[in-house]
């Protein structure tokens, strides 16, 4: 009898760890058939979003979860994360039980990605569990995992499972940012292509005005000649002040067509009946150049209601290229004017000086703008600085400004003043081949 209870334990014993022995190795291989389909998802191909797709949906499958999303912090944007990817429910807390939980979602992410470590909860019958990816680094992010009323929680396999996931994601998530910068840069670049087939339309008008302005000038100085041949002959008093107030408006029309020809000709300069190209200089008074521009864009300015003053001191002659620098002059003008019109101010004014110090020509523009904030003002001529004020059209000639400046050795920086923006050009007064 001894014997028979003796078998009939070992025999019960024998029976149970075999039962044990089956399902633990069926658990293991079901746990490492789960794993190695959770590794392998994102290898079916090369792009991240389907990468980070076919994982959040790999966790899903493998999981008794109901849905996935993964957060990541976007390189440009310091302090913010951006989805990702999502699958099943979970992309918004209105699948998961309305939007009430939008808020609580939101802040257990922030805690899971600042502590980095793993966080479950539980509200209203839904199971939520947060893990962190790749924290302590700027391009990691959160995972969020949930499962519907009805369903209960991860169990201890399913979390070490899906540790592994935040794993594989950890290795994902470095791409995010760097493919967010070059679809930013795609942006840009599109945006650039758009102005730049603007300036082509533009070049195609002024190219059509420039032959216009030239074939003006012909007739209009064929009037002055035969004007002041009348006025010569002339006794009658009443008919020669008729001509004369013909003769100032004729010779007004024909100051206006010589000037805007300054900006249709090629960039050539004459010195002792040698033409030189854009890239050499000839003698210039730069007194004259801001003149002429300014005159040119006074009628412009008056329209406006801007005041323009300049003063002007005795300037050194400087080897320079005066249609590059009429041009330059002309497109600052045309910024400071829109940032007057757009930022609406009272009393519009631009004042210019020339000065000399040291060895050094210096254009200070002066204007009571304050469209652009002191800490951007350092920036105002670097590339793309216009994207953040698309209402200022004139933004892509500083470009032109900067380049101009930069040929002749100078520099511009903005910076701001009492009465709202400061521009200064300085211009070294010795040779500059």
């Amino acid at each position: 009898m001894v014997l028979y209870v003796i078998w009939l334990v070992t025999t019960a014993l024998a029976v149970f760890y075999s039962w044990w022995s089956y399902n633990f190795l069926r658990k293991r291989d079901a746990y490492q058939h789960s794993l190695l389909a959770i590794q392998e998802a994102p290898l079916v191909t090369d792009d991240f979003e389907s990468q980070a797709d076919l994982l959040c949906q790999a966790c899903i499958e493998e999981t008794s979860a109901s849905g996935c999303v993964i957060f990541l912090h976007h390189g440009a944007e310091e302090g913010e994360l951006k989805l990702a990817s999502a699958a099943g429910l979970g992309i918004g807390s209105t699948d998961v039980g309305g939007t009430e939980l939008a808020q609580v979602v939101k802040d257990l992410a922030y805690q899971c990605w600042s502590t980095g470590e793993m966080i479950k909860h539980s509200v209203k019958g839904f199971h939520f569990l947060f893990l962190p990816i790749w924290h302590g680094h700027g391009d990691g992010g959160v995972m969020y995992f949930n499962w519907d009323k009805g369903l209960s929680g991860p169990d201890l396999l399913e979390i070490s499972l899906l540790r592994s996931a935040s794993s594989v994601a950890a290795l994902l998530a470095p791409r995010f940012g760097r493919e967010g910068s070059l679809e930013k840069a795609h942006e840009e670049i599109q945006m650039l292509r758009g102005e730049i087939a603007q300036e082509s339309h533009l070049a195609g008008v002024g190219r059509l005005a420039a032959g216009v302005v030239h074939e003006l000038s012909q007739p209009l100085t064929a009037v002055l000649t035969v004007v002041g041949s009348l006025s010569r002959t002339l006794v009658d008093p009443t008919s020669a002040r008729r001509l004369a107030i013909i003769q100032d408006a004729v010779q007004k029309c024909k100051n206006i067509v010589e000037k805007l020809l300054v900006y249709s000709k090629a960039s050539m300069e004459q010195e002792r009946n040698v033409s030189f190209s854009r890239f050499v200089r000839a003698y210039t008074d730069m007194n004259q150049v801001v003149m002429q521009s300014l005159e040119l864009s006074r009628e412009l300015l008056n329209s406006d209601n801007i005041e323009t003053k300049l003063n002007c001191v005795n300037l050194p002659p400087v080897r320079a290229n005066s249609t590059q620098w009429s041009q330059a002059i002309a497109n600052l003008l045309n910024f400071f004017r829109d940032c007057l019109i757009v930022g609406k101010i009272a009393n519009p004014h631009i004042y210019i000086e020339t000065l000399t110090v040291d060895k050094f020509i210096k254009i200070k523009f002066t204007t009571n703008s304050t469209l652009i904030s002191k800490e951007e003002l350092p920036r105002l001529f670097e590339p793309f600085f216009g994207n953040a004020y698309p209402d200022l059209v004139s933004c892509p000639g500083l470009a032109l400004v900067r380049e101009v400046v930069h040929k002749h050795d100078g520099c511009v920086e903005a910076r701001a003043s009492e009465e709202g923006m400061t521009v200064v050009i300085s211009l070294p007064v010795g040779e500059t081949e």
